[in-house]
């Protein structure tokens, strides 16, 4: 008990006395800060905006779109971004700079039924796909950022906490979104959704603008120009090399990510149209999944600081996988947050894994690059994965496709075991 009261109260004084903090205590301040806000947006169109497309009338297919077409435009665009991410000398003005285009997309959209009379879910879907230009630059930016001004042996806890905290935000936020569609008339509800989400990832801009990136920081390093395309790409493709390590890790994580995906179009019409569920009990589903991550992350942080990302990795690949098996047993939406506590809970672990195995497997002065190489591998998994569960769906049913994905994860977690991928980061 006199533990808990202590952390609080160092955790109070970390988050507000930043006279008194290092720069890289404040850097982390900031960042942390800033991910509190984001929980507005993640909660709110992030959550919501494949449910906004189901009730505008969207069939499994333009559903399967929202998520396919993201991705296709990160298999394309990721690698040139790194490129212009990579020449950039201020990251954290850069990001910002960016994140004006990415949060304006969530404001038109909320703004859209006012500007669009016609054809309204076709300009929502169309506005959240090309949103994802602006994704594919914040990817390597971003992720470029968090690893200069959070040091390796920290990683794990600090990254720990600051998605416990978006898992608490999001969570009450979700909760208090599901009251407001349910008690908002249609599309009034969503608009209002929309526009806090754009709210809130603006004013988290302000504290991550704030931080100040080391200035030991390794400068990036330029591959050659010049020659033929084959030439030029045969000298990009020759970095990885390097990097065997890399090349495992991307490899075995395609598969997990590809299981992931193959139902992820499919929840939102399965809850609708087989369990008739309302956008209350549809809020009360991610607050249980949101709420199961907080406690996620503190056990499978734990977990692996002590047993090594390994172990970690396997199990929760396993556990993850129960997600699409419960969703296609329950009866009913009262159903719905058992499900979602499941997938919760295992997701973190793969979350943690997957990003401090990631950095750890990228050259410091080319993490941009490597980044989008890894970024490029996850979203042809999520382009493929959705438009095969998408097919499938309409031959064998959606709960036919939920059980393969639950198997797809089993085939993942044995090439984990026996490729041993995040071994070497706990041995550095």
């Amino acid at each position: 008990m006199y533990r808990w009261v202590s952390l609080r109260a160092s955790a109070a004084r970390w988050l507000w006395r930043a006279d008194q903090l290092s720069v890289q205590d404040r850097n982390i301040r900031y960042l942390v800060i800033d991910t509190a806000w984001q929980g507005l947006m993640m909660g709110g169109a992030y959550t919501f905006i494949s449910i906004f497309v189901v009730r505008l009338g969207a069939s499994s297919l333009m559903v399967s779109l929202l998520t396919s077409l993201p991705a296709i435009l990160m298999v394309l665009f990721s690698i040139p971004a790194a490129q212009v991410v990579q020449r950039q000398r201020d990251l954290v003005r850069f990001t910002n700079f960016v994140r004006i285009f990415h949060r304006g997309a969530i404001l038109l959209i909320a703004l859209l039924p006012f500007l669009v009379r016609g054809h309204l879910m076709e300009a929502a879907i169309a506005i959240w796909v090309l949103n994802t230009i602006a994704l594919a630059f914040l990817d390597s930016a971003w992720t470029t950022v968090v690893a200069d001004i959070i040091p390796a042996r920290r990683r794990a806890s600090v990254n720990g906490g600051r998605w416990a905290l978006l898992s608490l935000v999001t969570a009450m936020a979700v909760a208090v979104y599901g009251v407001v569609l349910d008690r908002s008339p249609f599309p009034l509800g969503y608009q209002i959704v929309f526009f806090i989400s754009f709210l809130g990832g603006v004013i988290g801009m302000y504290y991550y603008g704030r931080i100040e990136v080391p200035s030991s920081t390794p400068k990036p390093a330029f591959i050659a120009g010049g020659g033929t395309f084959r030439q030029r790409v045969s000298r990009y493709v020759g970095t990885f090399r390097e990097a065997p390590s890399f090349v495992r890790y991307v490899l075995t994580t395609f598969v997990l990510r590809f299981g992931l995906s193959l139902p992820a179009a499919l929840y939102s019409i399965y809850w609708i149209r087989q369990l008739d569920a309302s956008d209350l009990w549809i809020g009360w589903q991610a607050t249980a999944g949101k709420l199961a991550l907080i406690a996620g992350y503190y056990l499978w942080g734990r977990a692996a600081t002590r047993r090594g990302h390994h172990l970690v990795l396997v199990a929760c690949t396993i556990g993850v996988g129960l997600y699409p098996v419960v969703t296609g047993l329950v009866p009913s939406q009262f159903w719905l947050p058992l499900a979602a506590v499941v997938q919760g809970f295992f997701i973190t672990g793969i979350d943690l894994s997957f990003f401090d195995t990631l950095l750890h497997v990228c050259p410091a002065d080319r993490r941009p690059s490597f980044v989008a190489v890894n970024s490029v591998f996850a979203n042809l998994a999520m382009t493929a994965a959705p438009l095969v569960g998408s097919a499938l769906a309409g031959r064998i049913g959606i709960r036919a496709v939920f059980w393969i994905g639950g198997a797809v994860h089993v085939v993942a977690a044995v090439l984990f075991r026996i490729s041993q991928v995040a071994m070497e980061e706990e041995e550095a």
